[in-house]
């Protein structure tokens, strides 16, 4: 009996270890990003292009974060892409056009796509739009903050900045200077805390 006991926990804790062996693990680039030390994360990218793009996309390098999108093969690049181009509010219609193309071809976390898009359409000054977008799926958005992405993630602060964004727009103040509070608290050195602190 103790034996058979034996060999089920060795099966088990072996079983455990090669699980824990085959998770991806972060990478020296992730990490950095994780540490907020962006600018260092864009050096040691490399050819890392979607990383590269998300860590010159913190530092609020925009134009060089759609060059480094357009190098990837990445199907989010397109949506990095999108995102940009409205930060930096030009060819709003080419980021919609694209928003909803990577919508169609590869939905991911709908209610996210859904924030992107509602940004974007804020940003293109199609404001009953993006309210209309923003309010079919705000309750999805919350849940996912309430219950799946609990803890600080910089590569989140640009998700919150934007539901900060609609969530003023859409009237609810309070809720909009908490989302821009955790924005900054995630992301402390970003373009999102700056943009968060001046609004």
């Amino acid at each position: 009996m103790t034996i058979a006991i034996a060999v089920v926990l060795v099966a088990t804790v072996v079983g455990l270890l090669l699980y824990m062996f085959a998770q991806k693990p972060l990478t020296n680039v992730q990490q950095l990003i994780q540490q907020g030390r962006y600018s260092e994360a864009v050096a040691a990218a490399g050819n890392d292009w979607i990383h590269r793009a998300e860590a010159l996309k913190l530092l609020g390098r925009f134009e060089e974060a759609i060059d480094a999108y357009r190098q990837s093969d990445d199907p989010a690049a397109r949506e990095g892409i999108a995102l940009s181009l409205a930060h930096l509010e030009r060819d709003l219609l080419e980021a919609q056009r694209m928003m909803e193309e990577q919508i169609a071809l590869h939905p991911q976390i709908q209610e996210f796509q859904a924030l992107d898009l509602a940004y974007i359409l804020m940003r293109a000054g199609k404001r009953d739009d993006a309210l209309r977008v923003f309010r079919d799926n705000v309750e999805l958005l919350e849940t996912r903050f309430r219950d799946d992405y609990t803890d600080p993630d910089p590569l989140l602060a640009e998700t919150l900045f934007m539901y900060a964004e609609l969530s003023e727009a859409a009237g609810d103040r309070d809720h909009a200077e908490m989302l821009r509070n955790k924005a900054e608290s995630w992301a402390p050195a970003s373009v999102w805390a700056q943009r968060s602190a001046g609004s």
